[in-house]
């Protein structure tokens, strides 16, 4: 019987995490691999017995390999699923409206994504690498490592995320637009994002500008709801580390680490560690560890034009300290973006719009002191 075991580290260790690695049971257990090729349906469980590729383009209409059932498992087997880096190859693996679909145990690279999960719920990711996989084709379904679009209730743990785009490591998505075209609509929530290495995200949607860049290490894009983003190790990606969009709410951060985001020069601004933006309320942020990011450490976004800001959001327990390490960009006073940048910082100007408590920080603001009871800056 073949399964999986797998420790993560904290820190750089996790970077040890290798997909490929997988123990089996005693000696005399038989593994059936299968021979797949570019393009194919999986209807039963698999297990490959050599990589898949190079997977040509298609236009962004392809795949490498389509998971075709519910509650059956693609078993890597350290294995690749590979493209040509050009994009329109499509992901390397598909799960089109699938329920209780795994894949597992091996490498992901050079399509246009990882994994692709479109609609279906209850689906599993865990321990593989996405690397590489950049999706710049208007017509491609996704610019990211591992997208999970109008899907619930999935779980993506224990994988290694890296040099992906360009939009992030690990993407969250509802709304259908230009970005990721496809058929399926619907809310992303209940997805749990746990034990992941997401890095070195970086590449730009424009390669004449390769150093402008809003490449996110985790992105949970417009109206995703109640996801748990918990004990990932995010760092050195183009923007920002962990991105909550306009109407994410109800979201929950908890016991990630954050470092060293905002590598590349953003045309409006340097990169946090983690940000709420405008409309993006009642997210709980909790336990996190986050330092050395070019701009903010943790921001909430405040009033911009007629909308509100965000509300409602518990920023609790975090560390967050030593961050702004890089010049403001112009245009800085003035734009929505401008201004000094803060380990802690709610633009909303009131503090009780959101809860900041039991942080350790360097800087903040605004800075608040008591007012409003429990509802403050407070070490």
């Amino acid at each position: 019987m073949q399964r999986r075991s797998v420790r993560l580290g904290t820190g750089i260790a996790a970077l040890a995490l290798a997909a490929g690695v997988a123990e089996v049971g005693p000696a005399d257990a038989v593994v059936s691999t299968t021979v797949v090729t570019c393009g194919q349906t999986i209807m039963v469980n698999t297990t490959l017995a050599g990589d898949v590729g190079p997977c040509p383009s298609t236009n962004g209409a392809g795949w490498g390999i389509n998971i075709g059932a519910d509650n059956i498992t693609l078993n890597l087997n350290g294995k690749r699923v590979f493209g040509g880096n050009v994009p329109g190859e499509g992901p390397a693996v598909r799960m089109f409206g699938r329920i209780g679909a795994k894949v597992m145990n091996g490498a992901l690279d050079h399509m246009d994504c990882g994994v692709l999960i479109e609609g279906g719920n209850g689906n599993t990711v865990t321990g593989v690498t996405a690397e590489d996989n950049i999706g710049r084709n208007p017509g491609s379904p996704c610019g990211d490592g591992i997208a999970i679009e109008s899907s619930t209730g999935n779980l993506i743990e224990k994988s290694i995320v890296r040099r992906n785009g360009p939009y992030s490591g690990i993407g969250v998505y509802s709304l259908v637009d230009s970005d990721h075209p496809r058929t399926t609509s619907g809310t992303s929530s209940g997805n749990k994002i746990d034990l992941n290495t997401v890095y070195d995200n970086v590449a730009s949607r424009n390669p004449a500008a390769p150093a402008d860049t809003d490449n996110d290490g985790i992105r949970v894009e417009p109206f995703s709801v109640s996801n748990n983003l918990t004990q990932n190790y995010v760092f050195h990606n183009g923007l920002d580390g962990i991105s909550l969009f306009n109407g994410s709410a109800n979201n929950q951060l908890m016991y990630n680490t954050v470092q060293n985001n905002g590598v590349r020069t953003s045309s409006a601004r340097r990169g946090s560690g983690i940000i709420v933006f405008n409309r993006a309320n009642g997210n709980l942020i909790i336990y996190n560890y986050v330092t050395g990011n070019s701009d903010n450490g943790i921001v909430v976004q405040g009033p911009v034009g007629a909308n509100p800001g965000a509300l409602g959001n518990r920023i609790l327990y975090n560390q967050s300290f030593g961050n702004a390490t890089q010049p403001l960009l112009t245009p800085a006073p003035g734009g929505p973006f401008g201004g000094t940048t803060y380990d802690l910082q709610d633009r909303n100007g009131n503090c009780n719009l959101n809860q900041w408590y039991g942080n350790v920080y360097g800087t903040a603001f605004p800075e608040c002191t008591k007012a409003g009871g429990t509802q403050h800056v407070d070490t």
